[in-house]
């Protein structure tokens, strides 16, 4: 266990909001005494029991009738004795109870710091201490059984496996620096640079991962362009589930942005209807349309819809050059397919397409598949995760050093040198899956090159 902050800390687990049940969380070295000084029910206690009994005040009195979970160390969520108050969840009564704890040695806990101190006793690693806030700030079903199996550890076999490679790796340079002289490692330069690249491919998987898994906890912005009257409040609608924005036969109805917060698959999205994008001397309008164009630079994914019934017009092509030069996704919406066809496909040279009615609602379904495709990229909920932006930084420098790496092996550099772009990597996976300490690399060297036999 390392060393860090001994203080008994305490606050309410629950939240700051009233309900039948709150609980009030006690994590530290000595909480067990501290219990005893407030609760009915005496020790002994059991590991993983639950006692019934009253929380009373320093004359006697009872606050509140309880019902507390006992958690010994190591094997609690923190790793150290922690207990858990089952009480009435009015807020009084909770913040006396609270105060209770304060009065005989607990300290309001910091923001995090259940989970920080089971990071730092071993309990989590980084990814998992991430899960429990992603779990906590989940907006569909299908992201809460992401974040739940990152906290649950499935990530984490991944994270091993590189680790010991690197561990591996290192302390094998480590034996050529000490021992230049003597044949300890049979590794050839060629296992090393396959060992590098392997290492970099992985962490090259995991960041795409995490980029195309964070979509599911931060969302993407999703943007609906066309010239008027092509069916873009229509599609909106159609998505939504509900009229959000108003239709008619009249181009030009929607003057500014309408927007919508819904989820597609599972996949949280905030989707922009915007202003039919045409020359206008509408002022009004015109407003509307610089709107519009600054809200496709914005986008995650642009929806452009384009009339199937029609062939395509000079403000459809306006668009389609403005669409080619921007970074989004872009998939073009073929609407009103219901009526016929008269647009030339072969013209709308984006490489996404689906062919919609939005007054019938066919190709719904095929939309929102590509919408899916777009977002995750093809991973398999089992293989998303969630990181954090410094996470995700440290990953690409990781992936960086790597290549470093590739390059000093492949120019048979000192190894000493080489040792440097070691540590300098395991610096930047140290801020994604924990400290990788000295004391790790030596028992790897004794384990395998026979170092002192």
């Amino acid at each position: 266990m390392q060393k860090h902050d001994d203080d008994i800390i305490a606050a309410i687990a629950s939240g700051q909001v009233e309900a039948a049940i709150g609980v009030i969380r006690v994590s530290g070295k000595g909480s067990l005494s501290l219990l005893e000084k407030v609760f009915s029910k005496k020790p002994p206690y059991e590991h993983r029991k639950i006692y019934y009994g009253f929380i009373k005040d320093k004359f006697g009195d009872v606050i509140d009738e309880v019902l507390v979970n006992i958690h010994k160390a190591p094997k609690s969520y923190t790793g150290e004795d922690l207990f858990e108050i089952n009480a009435h969840g009015g807020l009084v009564c909770m913040n006396k109870i609270l105060e209770r704890l304060f009065e005989v040695g607990a300290r309001l806990a910091e923001p995090g710091e259940f989970t920080k101190r089971a990071f730092l006793n071993g309990k989590l690693d980084l990814s998992q201490a991430e899960a429990v806030a992603k779990v906590i700030s989940a907006k569909t079903e299908r992201a809460l059984k992401v974040a739940e199996r990152q906290l649950q550890g499935q990530f984490r076999s991944t994270l091993d496996d590189i680790r010991d490679k690197i561990l591996f790796l290192m302390a094998e340079n480590e034996v050529r620096i000490d021992h230049p002289e003597e044949d300890l490692s049979s590794i050839t330069q060629a296992e090393r640079l396959k060992m590098v690249s392997e290492i970099k491919e992985n962490l090259k998987k995991i960041y795409r991962a995490a980029k195309y898994g964070n979509n599911l906890f931060n969302g993407m912005v999703l943007t609906i362009v066309g010239k008027p009257n092509v069916g873009k409040s229509s599609l909106l609608n159609l998505i939504v589930g509900q009229e959000s924005a108003i239709v008619t036969d009249i181009p030009g109805t929607t003057r500014d942005i309408v927007k919508e917060s819904f989820s597609i698959k599972g996949i949280p999205f905030s989707i922009l209807d915007t202003a039919g994008i045409r020359k206008t001397e509408d002022v009004v309008e015109k407003i509307g349309v610089e709107r519009s164009l600054r809200a496709i630079d914005r986008a995650d994914i642009v929806l452009a819809v384009f009339d199937s019934s029609s062939e395509l017009s000079d403000e459809d092509l306006q668009i389609i050059e403005k669409l080619k030069k921007i970074n989004s996704e872009v998939v073009a919406v073929i609407n009103k397919s219901d009526l016929g066809q008269k647009i030339e496909l072969s013209k709308i040279p984006f490489k996404h397409k689906v062919q919609i009615s939005c007054k019938t609602g066919m190709g719904l379904k095929q939309l929102e598949d590509k919408l899916e495709s777009i977002a995750l990229k093809g991973f398999s909920d089992r293989e998303l995760i969630s990181l954090n932006a410094s996470q995700m930084e440290s990953l690409k420098k990781a992936i960086e050093m790597c290549e470093q790496l590739e390059q000093d092996i492949d120019n048979d550099i000192d190894p000493a040198l080489i040792g440097v772009d070691f540590l300098s990597l395991t610096d930047y996976l140290d801020e994604v899956i924990g400290r990788i300490t000295n004391e790790d690399m030596l028992e790897v060297m004794f384990k395998n090159f026979c170092i002192g036999k």
